[in-house]
């Protein structure tokens, strides 16, 4: 049930990884992330919103303008979904604090049927790597899709400096088909100020 609540945040790891803390930075990582969401209200407007704004620019002339939430302290979350395809959007988190560094990919999950019962299961994996405006950015399932949602995808906290000499630091999560990270590597490598 706390799975259903926090994939539509972009939490889908949080449930899986809280099993894994303690190696590869895990648990500080979920800490930073999941506390993030705390803080984030709808707006209608980046009013107050200090880091450069990265945004995926191709995905709104195709889906149309993201939702945008603010977190009072400077950050933002972009949110773009295909109105076409649910389960099927790019997150992107702006924030004025970087987030904890990750020394291996969390485990992801999912669950499966077992002799007609439900069952939920960890996978170990290696880092996926996408280039980010000349930034190599490492990145990783959260989770296998089910019936409610689809697959998570999430880059590791990254930094990136905008034209005008501003940093921001950045984390993009998309959720989509467990196969479709072709798609979902575009979607992190299309972003831009």
């Amino acid at each position: 049930m706390l799975r259903k609540l926090l994939k539509p945040l972009g939490l889908g790891s949080f449930v899986f990884a809280l099993a894994a803390c303690g190696s590869g930075g895990t648990g500080a990582w979920e800490k930073a992330t999941g506390s993030r969401f705390e803080t984030l209200q709808d707006s209608s407007d980046l009013l107050g919103v200090t880091v450069p704004v990265l945004r995926a620019k191709g995905l709104e002339q195709v889906w149309g303008a993201p939702k945008i939430k603010r977190d009072g302290q400077g950050g933002y979350l972009l949110t773009y979904s295909d109105p076409k395809k649910s389960f099927t959007r790019l997150m992107i988190h702006g924030m004025a604090a970087p987030l904890p560094r990750l020394s291996k990919p969390p485990k992801f999950g999912g669950e499966h049927m077992v002799q007609d019962t439900l069952t939920g299961y960890e996978k170990e994996q290696e880092w996926r790597k996408v280039t980010i405006l000349g930034e190599e950015v490492r990145w990783f399932q959260e989770s296998a899709s089910g019936g409610a949602d689809g697959a998570y995808f999430s880059t590791e906290g990254f930094t990136l400096k905008a034209s005008d000499g501003r940093r921001g630091h950045y984390r993009l999560v998309a959720e989509h088909g467990d196969t479709a990270t072709a798609d979902v590597a575009r979607w992190f490598g299309s972003v831009s100020f």
